[in-house]
């Protein structure tokens, strides 16, 4: 192409979510807003709003001139009046009443709300997909022994299920999250928040007012509604929507991060396609490029959670116009994103692979060290001193000959080792790893 194309959707594919953030679609629903304070004004007893202009409003819906709106806004240097002039075109009679009593964040902060919540519908399904594969995986691996690794260094045994259920464990906080999370519809509310503008159309009617936004919210399948707003609706609402959708993936990065670790211990592998390059110069290389993929893009929608609180923090007093810019760069980014994340991050899961010969190798090389906690736990109850014990296992099993024969040249560590039996079985060691694969 002789122009720059956004890698969001082209490159990261976003199937679901780029149609739900599409402009038609935005428009669509900007329209449908109109169509529906339109109809329920009239049904409340303003009398200017005739049938004839709400069937005009309707059947013009669909009808969406881009260039035209554009040509608008190029003139009018203002993007909801580009909107409105160029359905009026549509509408010689809708025109006259479109947009009664409302001010341009009726339909921003409206229309956001709405393609918001059916964002998180579609992103709530896909983390429930992903946790589901992670319980699949922790059950299938829950009794095969591997190493832990604390400071990066080996530590204990644990089992490969148990890992997969660590990781699971942080995505359902998530998930018990996003279904706490409420989104509020704004509503219609006047030009600062005080309704002014509903009451003059009502006459002072006071119910008419709360049936208005009560009506709006529910066409939308709305629940909860919002009260006290400036101009917009708190932008503090939108801190805690990219908030939610950097948690997500602030789990998925620790995951996939863990992964590439393990990748370079050799133990895991993401599937490697039979004509796949790993390296241009190194034809042995199978390097965990989706793993290191998803980190970048977590990385992205992560960092634009300071974005939006910064936007947040600087709207003044009733409102002020520098959330709008960065909001229409932000909202689409973190959720096409989120999508393609969640998406690839089930099919690294699905697919990843295990060096179990590997695997098996390592924990038996490690098991001198796995028994010393049960070496100082039985040394204990025989009497002798825990720090005592401590320190001959440090020394010996630090030096360059921690082989078993090496354990068993000191006495007293010989001594607990025959006494109680000890077993060099790695599976008397993985405590309630298969227990907690199954939580």
């Amino acid at each position: 192409m002789s122009v720059f194309e956004c890698v969001i959707n082209s490159r990261y594919k976003a199937p679901i979510l780029s149609k739900i953030w599409s402009s038609h679609n935005k428009i669509k629903t900007m329209r449908q807003l109109w169509i529906d304070l339109a109809s329920i004004q009239k049904e409340l007893g303003v009398d200017c709003i005739t049938d004839k202009a709400i069937k005009e409003l309707i059947e013009s819906r669909d009808i969406i001139d881009l260039e035209m709106i554009r040509c608008y806004e190029m003139r009018l240097n203002h993007d909801i009046m580009a909107h409105i002039r160029a359905y009026s075109d549509l509408c010689p009679y809708g025109g006259k009443i479109i947009h009664l009593g409302a001010t341009s964040n009726f339909i921003n902060d409206n229309v956001d709300a709405i393609l918001i919540k059916s964002s998180f519908v579609t992103i709530e399904y896909q983390l429930k997909s992903l946790c589901s594969q992670l319980k699949i995986s922790a059950e299938k691996y829950s009794t095969i022994p591997t190493i832990a690794y604390t400071h990066l260094q080996p530590a204990q045994l644990i089992t490969i299920g148990r890992r997969f259920s660590m990781w699971l464990h942080d995505l359902l906080i998530d998930s018990q999250h996003l279904k706490e999370l409420k989104i509020p519809f704004r509503g219609i509310k006047g030009t600062v928040g005080t309704e002014d503008t509903l009451l003059k159309l009502f006459n002072n009617d006071l119910k008419k007012c709360d049936s208005l936004n009560e009506k709006l919210a529910l066409n939308y399948n709305f629940t909860d509604k919002i009260l006290i707003c400036g101009q917009t609706y708190s932008r503090k609402y939108d801190v805690e929507y990219i908030h939610m959708l950097s948690s997500i993936c602030q789990s998925i990065y620790k995951m996939m991060n863990d992964i590439r670790l393990l990748s370079g211990k050799m133990e895991v592998y993401e599937d490697f396609k039979d004509e796949q390059v790993g390296s241009s110069a190194m034809p042995y290389k199978k390097n965990p490029i989706t793993c290191e993929k998803l980190c970048s893009l977590c990385r992205l929608v992560i960092n634009h959670e300071q974005n939006i609180t910064q936007t947040y923090i600087n709207q003044w007093l009733e409102r002020s116009l520098d959330d709008s810019a960065i909001k229409r760069i932000i909202f689409p980014e973190c959720f096409l994103l989120m999508e393609y994340i969640l998406d690839e991050s089930l099919k690294v899961i699905e697919k990843l692979q295990f060096n179990l010969k590997h695997i098996n190798e390592q924990v038996n090389n490690h098991m001198n060290n796995i028994v010393s906690e049960e070496i100082i736990l039985n040394g204990v109850k025989m009497g002798y001193s825990r720090h005592d014990i401590h320190e001959r296992l440090r020394k010996i099993l630090t030096s360059d000959s921690s082989s078993f024969n090496y354990l068993s040249s000191d006495n007293i560590i010989e001594n607990i080792i025959n006494n109680n039996s000890i077993s060099f079985n790695p599976m008397n060691y993985i405590g309630r790893s298969i227990e907690q694969c199954f939580i």
